[in-house]
């Protein structure tokens, strides 16, 4: 498991980067990006111990890791901004059969690129790993997984509040006053 220390840090860092951005003002990928850094900084610190690396296997699979988890984000990325243009495309009521199957292909190339480029990722990270490795590497990959979705899904809610907020409108659950 991700150590509760851990996720109080994420949390924590999550929250003051949500409130930041809600101070400044600043675009929405400032507080996803602090997270990712406070991952990355997690896996760093945590590969060799989690996984049972020597220093060795440490210095030839970091590299990979990292890789790994850049591919990963860009094409989450990317899969978010083909389901964006879907989304505004089918809103504007002006779609034709023509754009949609564009649409579509958009997304499914990027999702068959992506299984391609993770399992040559995982393949590369596994070449440094004997078989017990490659289990327990599995295991922390799954966890920090789960905890960035955790995170993110706090971080969207942190920005759904602040914005009601900013523009006046109650919290979530409070009614309104009666008259």
């Amino acid at each position: 498991m991700i150590t509760r220390a851990l996720a109080i840090a994420l949390a924590l860092s999550a929250s003051a980067a949500v409130a930041q951005e809600t101070r400044e003002g600043n675009e929405r990928s400032r507080p996803r990006e602090e997270v990712y850094r406070l991952i990355d900084d997690y896996v760093r610190r945590s590969l060799q111990e989690r996984v049972g690396l020597s220093d060795e296997q440490t210095a030839r699979a970091l590299p990979l890791v990292r890789n790994l988890h850049a591919d990963r984000r860009r094409f989450a990325k990317r899969r978010i901004r083909a389901h964006s243009q879907m989304r505004r495309a089918q809103r504007s009521n002006a779609i034709t059969d023509t754009r949609a199957a564009e649409l579509v292909q958009e997304l499914k190339t990027a999702e068959s690129e992506e299984v391609a480029a993770m399992r040559a990722a995982h393949d590369a990270v596994d070449a440094v790993l004997t078989p017990v490795q490659q289990v327990k590497y599995r295991i922390f990959e799954g966890e920090i997984e789960h905890k960035l979705r955790e995170l993110m899904a706090r971080l969207r809610a942190q920005r759904r509040d602040g914005a009601g907020r900013r523009r006046g409108d109650r919290p979530a659950g409070v009614s309104p006053a009666p008259d």
